[in-house]
């Protein structure tokens, strides 16, 4: 099948992440732009673990994803104050932020305070997720595929771009393909029924922005069925 847009891609791309019992969703928002597929699947004991501490609602924005990082964990037997809380982000947020969104972790049950009065984390389920996956469609703009690909990296655990059969033969033939070995970049050939996968997505570098990672998860876990 010849493509003639770039959306004409997007089902059997999103079918392909299906397959891999992947959730999925399109056009999701990042830091740095847009990405055409992202699909996601949890690990079961991490979602039992969650849901049986009550925590059935996803964290919330970004800023509240950070704030959490940097509670101890009960399990560590650890604790931190409000204040010095406040203090690790000075010139970032201002106290009384920092206080409303420790109150609403508290609320969605994310968050404790100790009879001494300190925060700790409820935890026991980090990483939420089994699998992160990103996907940038293109019909013929390689080159631009390949950085937005690399910068998803930032967050998932594969980075693959999407192009139409015939481009990812050449590709493959191409110098081009050493460029995506080097990066940890997969190649997805799209048809009109099914895809190929032409290069393994193997990133380099396995340290994510777990924040930016965590934040990503979050938005999948609104629409997972919390009865499963």
């Amino acid at each position: 099948m010849t493509f003639d847009y770039e959306h004409q891609m997007v089902m059997p791309a999103e079918q392909w992440l299906a397959l891999q019992g992947l959730a999925t969703k399109r056009e999701f928002s990042t830091p740095w732009g847009i990405c055409d597929l992202v699909g996601c699947s949890f690990r079961k004991a991490s979602v039992k673990k969650r849901l049986a501490l009550g925590q059935t609602k996803p964290i919330g924005p970004q800023i509240r994803v950070m704030i959490l990082s940097q509670i101890p964990d009960q399990e560590e037997n650890k604790s931190i104050t409000l204040r010095g809380l406040q203090r690790k982000f000075t010139g970032f947020l201002d106290e009384l932020t920092v206080g409303v969104e420790v109150d609403r972790l508290i609320t969605d049950k994310f968050v404790q305070i100790t009879p001494r009065g300190n925060l700790q984390k409820l935890n026991g389920w980090v990483p939420l997720h089994k699998k992160l996956v990103t996907l940038e469609l293109k019909l013929t703009r390689v080159n631009d595929a390949l950085r937005q690909a690399i910068c998803h990296l930032e967050f998932s655990d594969e980075s693959y771009v999407g192009v139409p059969m015939k481009t990812a033969l050449r590709l493959m033939r191409s110098r081009k393909k050493a460029e995506f070995v080097r990066e940890g970049i997969g190649v997805l050939g799209v048809g009109g029924r099914k895809c190929k996968v032409f290069l393994k997505s193997k990133p380099v570098n396995s340290n994510r922005n777990q924040v930016i990672q965590m934040h990503c998860v979050e938005r999948f876990w609104r629409t997972h069925p919390k009865g499963n």
